[in-house]
């Protein structure tokens, strides 16, 4: 099979590489990024036979086809603000499609384009890294094992401990994004704007995470779990994140730093938030340096809130993300780009058979899935409760 990664030799991208490299199955893996510099680390770093790597612009639709054109599946792992330019490349060269997430008012967009995908014969599955991914599957186990589905609670939290670790390890756009949006929440059936960061909770993970504050952000599961799950009752859900360093990242935001628009500084012209990520880049405070193993860890709980032969039920799930210190990987990679990669290869291989524009609770097996990443250490427990 030959599955192409645009945005490849990004953080998340560069997970999915490696996972596809390493499968016997896979005969090419064709990376297209648009940072001609970051493409060659790749190559130096991989060293493959099986890769194929080239300057892409994902902006542009034709060049993108062009490049997609042959291949069975896309990993779109480029920022998602080009999500619909990727899906309509992938329509024009004939190419099942794979995402990270759109960040709910994009997934929105994504699912309007069903019909073209089905027309075409075409999946696209919206949503297959850690959260949204494996939180909409887990998800959807819970749902299989009640009789009614009322409340679906999660809850993230990371801790970094590499030594001098940087400030990002994955995308500061979207996480700007997520401190400024407004963030939607289920709410007695009824999907609610509320401010980013106006809840907050304290959660207990498990070690080495341990106890964090988490706070309510905009996030896509809430794109498609109201309607995934609505036959069984789900009237509340909502998702919370939290970081040794949310707030500090919070505050960067609310000072301007987010902002897009353009200010003036001597005679130029630059947005702040084009300004702070290249001063970021240029400190190495995105990602990790070449001679740095990560050590950073992320526990996703899900409460999820039913009834099972007339009885109430609480199951909390804990899905454990570690690093891979022999990819020289952090937890924030290998999360997103070890589920993407693996439902890539599964729809290459014809074992996803829905067609159209798609979120994982809708067309993968949960139990299944979740044996496959635990084979990389993503492992996910359950607890149950009754009332």
């Amino acid at each position: 099979m030959r599955i192409a990664v645009l945005g490849g030799a990004g953080l998340t991208g560069q997970a999915a590489v490696r996972n596809l490299l390493e499968n016997k199955k896979v005969s090419e893996v064709l990376v297209g990024d648009v940072n001609e510099k970051a493409l060659q680390r790749l190559s130096n770093m991989f060293g493959s036979s099986k890769l194929t790597t080239a300057k892409i612009d994902a902006r542009s639709i034709e060049e993108t086809a062009a490049f997609l054109r042959g291949c069975d599946v896309v990993i779109n792992s480029v920022q998602y603000y080009y999500n619909l330019e990727v899906m309509q490349a992938a329509l024009k060269a004939g190419v099942h499609y794979v995402d990270h997430g759109g960040l709910y008012h994009v997934t929105l967009k994504q699912l309007e384009l069903d019909g073209l995908f089905k027309s075409k014969s075409l999946t696209a599955l919206v949503g297959m890294g850690a959260q949204p991914g494996l939180t909409n599957l887990v998800a959807k186990h819970a749902y299989d094992q009640l009789d009614e589905m009322k409340a679906v609670y999660i809850r993230d939290g990371s801790v970094d401990l590499t030594e001098n670790p940087p400030l990002f390890t994955w995308s500061p756009l979207t996480l700007f994004d997520e401190m400024t949006l407004d963030a939607v929440v289920l709410r007695n059936g009824q999907l609610v704007s509320i401010p980013p960061l106006s809840l907050m909770e304290r959660v207990e993970f498990p070690q080495p995470v341990g106890p964090l504050d988490t706070y309510v952000t905009i996030h896509s599961e809430l794109a498609t779990f109201p309607r995934s799950f609505h036959d069984k009752g789900l009237s509340e859900c909502d998702w919370m994140e939290g970081s040794p360093g949310l707030i500090f990242v919070k505050k960067l935001a609310d000072i301007g730093f987010a902002s897009s628009d353009d200010i003036e500084i001597g005679g130029c012209k630059i947005s702040p938030r084009r300004f702070l990520l290249k001063l970021l880049e240029s400190r190495g405070l995105v990602g990790y340096r070449g001679d740095q193993t990560p050590n950073d860890w992320e526990i996703t709980r899900l409460v999820i809130m039913g009834k099972r032969l007339g009885k109430n039920v609480k199951l909390v799930y804990d899905i454990l993300f570690p690093p891979k210190p022999e990819w020289r990987m952090s937890c924030a990679q290998t999360g997103v780009g070890i589920p993407s990669s693996t439902a890539a290869m599964m729809i290459a291989e014809g074992e996803v058979k829905q067609r159209g524009v798609i979120p994982p609770e809708t067309c993968i097996n949960p139990d299944e899935f979740l044996k496959k990443v635990e084979t990389h250490g993503i492992k996910t427990t359950v607890k149950e409760y009754y009332a």
